[in-house]
């Protein structure tokens, strides 16, 4: 019996099944091409209805549902296709789609099986390489994009690719010539322009750095992450106005942009001439560009945490340098020193890069968990699941920060301590920890957070693991004073040259030795020296010098007699190491946290009376009084180092008692209000 429904392939005109099916896939792919997404989907649905065992029917159904937003269908689809027929082709759109369902182990294999189906698949490795590169596996990934490029050596973006991880792992020079191979091959590719500017930035080279991203804005203006990058060199060689506008460009470009709204709020607190009003008005402002004054989740969920006052605590310290960087330095020691009866710690580690410092806080901690990379559910979600009663912000607006998980208020208590000097502008940020001396009262208006003052320093510092020895004044056989300062260039403000230059008008045989990464660059030397000449200070008499292996660092203090210190924003780290190292620091008080830290750790070893100047004439004069007396130079330097070790600043423990009575007070403060 004919069906009426079906044709007769013996008639006239009559399609073949075959001829159908291809009719159907030719008229879905016209639709699929052209966008028309409904239409494309239809037409593939008709195709498997009449044809089931239609492989390319089954995978381009789910490319079309992939496009559609549900990557789940898409991945029934495409095994539905593979259950007829393996092929290149359906396992890339498979890896593809596992991949953004954040299934990554299974997208790994979906495209290992691509490369091991077609071995020349190019695009198979890079997306190899990009997985391994998401999943912090930096080895598989350059394997991976090498792979590729021996495929497809003029690939700019391959090339461009294995730069990233290259430059993640530390291996700058070897980033150059990836990025500068990438451009080799595509001379207007700007991504690669761009990131040859961010690795030439990394290793100090900032008038290239600063070259490189004007040429990928001119080949893309719109590009707002070089526009930022940019404003970070510029900020190093010092152009402190330069860098505030690439930023400012950044954020008209693309308004949710974190990175370069916390680089907009750091680098306001090198400027002079703006002041604790700005930094409150700008913290707000970045809040409020990313979404986070009222927090992204709404409304909040209730804590489960046991509303107990006085049990032991869960502390969660959130950073991007738990590494050789100033918070890794002050927090080492007290991460050694909590008390596991009072406190159990975990640390929520952010940062990409990691060293010998990263180990050794790791193995202090009760819990480590590595967060970067991941969402801010994924993280609130380990958060909560940790049970974590006060969760301590230890960047602020630096790099690396998680401020939007903070906005989230994972924890009942939130705190910002270290990593930063103002507020964070954050409602869901409860606590601000900080000394008298960096936070003067009446200043509380200009944050957003409750203030809470430790009795001391809200510092605590762990000497440095190499011992380098203190030596006398090298003045004592010289004859020649020698000041000093191993800060950043971007500390070295006009107001700053002008109070250098005061210093040494007054000692015409003093010199001045100036070391920091920045000066390595020849551009930015010269830069400096204009600015002194324009005091009338001489360029023999400013010596630069770039930076050094750690060890040499320090050894470097004993070349100098006096540390000058910057001025608005003054030293933290290299305060305490200078002072480690025997060399006393003359500081002017500042209008800002980052003005004061000196101040702080001067007043906490009981020297602020000789070392902190309250006017740059005060200044001048405690400078000249420390050389005017080579003796009491000398007996000052001999004893600097016993005096830090003995103070509260190298008290570890101590320090840990006092910071863990503030979270209990806070914590309690909690659950009053419950």
């Amino acid at each position: 019996m004919t069906d009426p429904d079906r044709p007769d392939p013996a008639a006239p005109g009559a399609q073949t099944p075959a001829v159908a099916s291809a009719t159907l896939l030719a008229d879905g792919l016209a639709h699929h091409e052209a966008g028309r997404l409904a239409e494309a989907e239809t037409a593939y649905r008709r195709l498997l209805d009449q044809d089931p065992g239609n492989s390319d029917g089954w995978n381009l159904l789910g490319v079309v549902r992939a496009q559609q937003g549900d990557a789940r269908a898409c991945v029934r689809c495409i095994r539905s296709a593979l259950a007829i027929r393996e092929a290149p082709e359906y396992l890339y759109n498979l890896g593809t789609a596992l991949r953004d369902l954040g299934r990554l182990d299974e997208a790994v294999a979906a495209y290992e099986r691509v490369v091991r189906l077609a071995p020349d698949r190019a695009d198979a490795h890079m997306a190899v390489g990009a997985l391994h590169q998401l999943r912090r596996q930096p080895i598989e990934a350059i394997a991976a994009y090498r792979r590729a490029i021996a495929i497809r050596p003029d690939s700019a973006e391959a090339h461009s690719s294995l730069g990233m991880v290259l430059q993640e792992v530390g291996q700058r020079e070897e980033a150059i010539a990836a990025f500068s191979a990438a451009i080799l091959h595509k001379p207007s590719h700007a991504e690669g322009h761009s990131n040859l500017g961010f690795a030439l930035q990394g290793l100090g080279r900032l008038s290239e750095s600063a070259a490189a991203f004007a040429v990928a804005l001119a080949f893309r203006p719109e590009f707002p992450e070089a526009w930022s990058n940019l404003g970070n060199t510029f900020k190093e060689m010092g152009l402190l106005d330069r860098a505030v506008a690439a930023y400012r460009t950044a954020l008209a470009q693309r308004p949710h942009f974190p990175e370069a709204a916390g680089n907009l709020a750091m680098t306001q607190h090198y400027a002079s001439e703006c002041g604790n009003a700005d930094f409150l008005a700008t913290a707000r402002e970045s809040v409020a560009r990313l979404g986070l004054a009222t927090g992204v989740t709404a409304p909040p969920r209730a804590f489960p945490n046991a509303e107990d006052p006085d049990r032991p605590l869960r502390v969660g310290y959130v950073s991007g340098d738990f590494n050789s960087h100033p918070v890794g330095y002050f927090l080492e020691s007290v991460l050694a020193a909590h008390d596991r009866a009072a406190v159990t710690i975990h640390c929520y580690a952010n940062n990409v890069r990691r060293d010998a410092l990263t180990d050794r806080l790791r193995a202090r901690a009760d819990v480590w968990r590595d967060i970067a990379g991941l969402d801010d559910d994924t993280v609130e979600g380990m958060v909560r699941g940790d049970g974590i009663d006060l969760l301590v912000d230890l960047s602020g607006h630096t790099a690396g920060n998680r401020l939007p998980l903070f906005a989230r208020k994972p924890a009942p208590v939130q705190v910002s301590w270290l990593g930063y000097f103002g507020t964070t502008g954050l409602p869901a940020m409860d606590h601000i920890i900080a000394d008298r001396h960096v936070v003067s009262p009446g200043e509380e208006r200009f944050f957003t957070e409750t203030v809470w003052r430790l009795p001391g320093s809200y510092l605590c510092f762990t000497p440095p693991s190499d011992r380098v020895p203190v030596t006398p004044p090298p003045m004592l056989g010289t004859g020649v004073v020698t000041l000093g300062c191993f800060q950043n260039r971007a500390k070295i403000t006009s107001a700053t040259v002008a109070l250098w230059a005061g210093v040494l008008a007054a000692m015409p045989q003093a010199r001045l030795l100036v070391k920091a990464r920045q000066m390595g660059d020849a551009g930015v030397r010269q830069a400096l020296r204009d600015r002194f000449a324009a005091h009338g200070i001489a360029a023999n008499r400013v010596r630069m010098e770039g930076e050094s292996p750690r060890a040499d660092y320090l050894a470097g203090h004993g070349r100098i007699d006096i540390a000058v210190d910057t001025t608005p924003f003054g030293g933290g780290t290299t305060t305490a190491e200078c002072l480690w190292m025997g060399v006393p620091l003359v500081t002017l008080r500042g209008d800002r946290w980052a003005g004061r830290i000196g101040e702080s750790l001067l007043h906490t070893l009981g020297l602020a009376d000789r070392l902190v100047a309250d006017s740059p004439a005060d200044y001048v004069a405690k400078v000249a009084a420390l050389a005017g007396d080579p003796a009491a130079l000398a007996d000052l330097r001999a004893g600097l180092r016993g005096r830090l070790e003995q103070s509260p600043l190298c008290d570890g423990p101590g320090f840990a008692r006092g910071l863990e009575a503030a979270y209990r007070a806070m914590w309690q403060g909690w659950c009053r209000k419950r």
